[in-house]
């Protein structure tokens, strides 16, 4: 892979950034494209305060890889603020902050492992993937 596709801005569901900490497989491959620089992950605060919540509630045993994460997006993010971009498209409208992410960041992909966000396949020029099909993209 080579560091040129470090243009492309990508925004992580929460879901995936918790399946590449607890289970590995294909989304810790997406996760470690971020430190390769093969893509620019774009965040938002609210984005993490999801995953801090998630991860505390649901995998409480995972706070120190959950801090390991959080130092990795705070070094390799695009950080934007939410609220200029109003998305009301997703069936779940909690969803929409993800896509929000994406325009704000003007990004290229969302990868997600979300079936709301996904069977929307993009939003105007954001394509929307699961991991396995991020990593096709980048082979």
């Amino acid at each position: 892979m080579q560091n040129t596709q470090a243009k492309f801005r990508v925004v992580l569901d929460t879901n995936i950034i918790i399946s590449a900490l607890i289970f590995g497989g294909e989304p810790r491959k997406v996760t470690d494209l971020i430190v390769e620089k093969t893509f620019r992950p774009v965040m938002a605060e609210e984005l993490i305060t999801e995953l801090r919540r998630v991860v505390i509630e649901r995998f409480p045993k995972a706070r120190h890889e959950l801090e390991q994460y959080e130092k990795l997006l705070r070094r390799f993010a695009i950080w934007v603020p939410l609220g200029n971009h109003r998305v009301s498209i997703s069936r779940d409208p909690d969803d929409d902050k993800f896509i929000e992410t994406a325009v704000a960041g003007k990004c290229q992909y969302i990868v997600s492992g979300d079936k709301d966000l996904l069977v929307l396949k993009a939003y105007k020029d954001i394509e929307i993937v699961n991991a396995t099909d991020f990593l096709k993209i980048y082979k």
